[in-house]
């Protein structure tokens, strides 16, 4: 009988008799060719200190600096922003640093992972959700990256997103390796950079914008408006975070990893957020790239523009690497390339038709909207594994997690009626452009169904999973061996 595994599935264990497959060469130009596969312990390598610098780079665009500004609308001035932004990326960074540890000990990516608390097929909507929200970041880093090039070269704005959207395509196909070492380029040059630029900032001193306009339940409404929209971008990290830490060997110390993965996203997300807000400071109510020019000499206004239009085209790879991972997860029977170039050229048509002058407005929106969904979800992984699995202790053999005729099976109602609640529950918390809840409107736009959704879906998954969750003993499947049985059946 033929199963349900498929090349981009198959396992990484070599049938019996036959030595492990070891990676070819150390070169970062190596096509990886795994797709979800379970990575073996003689093909892991790396050290838990690379997840600093690969969390760190792909946030040196423009979008965080365009978050952090939309603190200069609300009137919530410097301190104000700033508050929310450094208490909002804590928050997000813990949750994406906790989604990286994971990779070490399950040997996969993310998204497949959810596969335990959702089924083979129940994992089916996350996944593709994910995917979604992989198109819509790079489709941002698109249009962000090619306005600023554009801008700066004096070049029309179509031709600069083909050619942004085709190098970040080209990246994305290479994947793993690529994706760390130009990681570590641009987190070197970044923090120069933005070092200068911070200096130059705090000797030129804030402009009229600098203090709050609102006051009283104003002001910590406004406050939560920015808090909210913040903690969904960095929380928004975490679906992608052990798509890059899976290689790392086994034994890597959690603690390690999880303060690499956590420290290099805060560091990078408040470091931008709060360029933004100190910027928009010199031009309340304007565009914030503009008051690059109000603050910095030529020159480094020039540098800057240039280091974040090209830093946005790995942050890009970044999104369609693990877009792929998406895809595979949902038994796309395609190659890793295909699917990463089909993803590329459909976010190349978004950031076409899409990226006009309304951008920000959108962007926020977007933000909102995505974060619906990834904290229940989230929070239903997060307890399957730390408290299900004991922070992977009690961890089925891997093979289950690739087809659906193991523990897992197709669909465990308990981790979808989670989700589904979590998300339905938070519906009357939620405060949107286009929707805004009973409780929204009394808080005056506040928007705090993401922590609502992500406690109700945590606590209904704990007590469904009792009765719903697929029995996990009568069909387990033993590891290694039936591994090997399925991967040459294919």
């Amino acid at each position: 009988m033929r199963t349900c595994m498929k090349d981009s599935d198959a396992q990484a264990v070599p049938p019996v008799g036959q030595p492990p497959r070891t990676e070819t060469s150390d070169s970062a130009l190596t096509l990886e060719r795994r797709g979800i596969a379970h990575i073996p312990t003689s093909q892991r390598y790396g050290h838990p200190r690379n997840q600093f610098t690969v969390r760190f780079a792909p946030v040196i665009y423009l979008a965080g600096i365009y978050l952090g500004a939309s603190g200069g609308p609300l009137g919530l001035g410097l301190t104000g922003s700033i508050s929310a932004i450094v208490l909002a990326n804590i928050l997000g960074s813990i949750v994406t640093g906790l989604c990286a540890v994971m990779g070490p000990r399950l040997g996969m990516p993310q998204l497949p992972m959810g596969r335990a608390p959702f089924g083979y097929f129940g994992n089916f909507l996350p996944a593709f959700l994910t995917l979604l929200m992989c198109i819509g970041y790079y489709s941002v880093g698109t249009v962000l990256g090619a306005k600023s090039l554009a801008s700066l070269l004096n070049a029309p704005y179509a031709p600069t997103v083909v050619v942004v959207a085709a190098v970040s395509i080209l990246i994305g196909i290479f994947g793993y390796k690529i994706l760390h070492a130009l990681g570590k380029i641009i987190t070197n040059v970044s923090i120069v950079v933005l070092t200068v630029v911070s200096i130059v900032l705090i000797v030129h001193g804030g402009g009229p914008g600098t203090t709050a306009t609102v006051t009283g339940v104003d002001y910590w409404l406004a406050w939560s408006v920015l808090f909210t929209a913040v903690f969904g971008y960095t929380a928004s990290w975490a679906p992608y975070a052990s798509d890059y830490s899976r290689y790392l060997p086994e034994n890597s110390k959690p603690s390690s990893i999880f303060a690499a993965a956590s420290t290099g996203l805060f560091a990078s997300t408040t470091w931008m957020m709060c360029l933004g807000a100190g910027l928009i400071t010199l031009m309340p109510g304007g565009d914030v790239i503009d008051a690059f020019g109000v603050a910095l000499p030529g020159w480094l206004r020039y540098v800057v523009l240039l280091t974040l239009g090209l830093s946005a085209i790995p942050h890009n790879s970044v999104n369609l690497y693990s877009g792929a991972m998406n895809t595979l997860t949902c038994d796309v029977k395609l190659p890793q390339w295909v699917t990463v170039t089909i993803a590329g050229l459909v976010g190349l048509v978004i950031a076409l038709v899409f990226g006009g002058d309304q951008f920000q407005a959108n962007f926020l929106l977007f933000l909102h909207v995505l974060s619906y969904y990834i904290t229940p979800w989230v929070a239903i992984l997060l307890v399957d594994y730390y408290v299900v699995q004991r922070g992977g202790r009690n961890v089925l053999p891997f093979a289950n997690f690739y087809t659906p005729a193991g523990a897992f099976g197709r669909f465990n109602v308990a981790g979808l009626a989670a989700l589904v609640i979590g998300v339905v529950v938070s519906v009357p918390f939620m405060a949107n452009e286009f929707y805004t809840g009973p409780i929204g409107v009394s808080l005056g736009g506040a928007d705090l169904s993401y922590f609502v959704s992500a406690i109700v879906a945590a606590v209904v998954y704990l007590v469904a999973r009792r009765w719903f969750a697929p029995h996990a003993g009568a069909t387990q499947l033993p590891g290694h061996a039936e591994a090997s049985r399925l991967e040459k059946t294919n």
